[in-house]
């Protein structure tokens, strides 16, 4: 069978597809992601800032994919005004952080698909998603469990966060993902 035919804003996307080319555009604006955390925290720290998840909402949704669900069911806390650039004032102990960001996340892009999602994570809700991003989340078992239902699908998990001047990825992307840079080295 053909896959169908994805129609792609070239005005809008000209210089992603010059730096991913068409097939890799061509995969993108398919994909569907689920985020889980957008939170802000300078934890009385000035070099400790975690925005790790409202920045990867951010930039995921400037690239274009298919769908982006964001989910941090967290009320927004004064500390979160100065490291996510979506919560207000008025958002304080009133909205959740996802619900305070959805509007402007939405905004970005037309042709994505925002939404956000609450309550609890079940592996059938993470069924309908291409890749799964946590980031703020610190309970292993589940982050485990998750990482093992997502692989076995064959869909992607990336586990991130952002503890000041260090910051730390877990991504699997399965056993059959293909790495086509031979050397790891930036190009002359």
């Amino acid at each position: 069978d053909k896959e169908p035919t994805v129609q792609i804003d070239q005005n809008l996307y000209s210089r992603q597809i010059g730096a991913y080319g068409v097939e890799t555009m061509g995969k993108l604006v398919q994909l569907r992601v689920f985020i889980y955390g957008l939170r802000g925290d300078d934890s009385l720290n000035f070099f400790h800032l975690i925005l790790v998840g409202i920045e990867t909402a951010k930039n995921l949704i400037l690239a274009g994919p298919k769908q982006v669900i964001v989910q941090d069911d967290h009320k927004v806390e004064i500390r979160d005004l100065g490291v996510n650039f979506y919560c207000r004032e008025e958002d304080v102990g009133k909205r959740t952080r996802a619900e305070a960001s959805i509007t402007q996340l939405k905004q970005l892009n037309p042709y994505v698909d925002v939404q956000t999602h609450s309550g609890e994570i079940t592996e059938d809700f993470l069924s309908n998603f291409d890749v799964v991003v946590f980031t703020d989340y610190y309970h292993k078992k589940n982050l485990i469990k998750w990482n093992n239902f997502v692989r076995n699908r064959g869909a992607g998990f990336i586990y991130a966060g952002n503890l000041g001047l260090y910051g730390f990825t877990f991504v699997d992307f399965g056993s059959s993902f293909t790495v086509f840079d031979a050397t790891g080295e930036d190009p002359r």
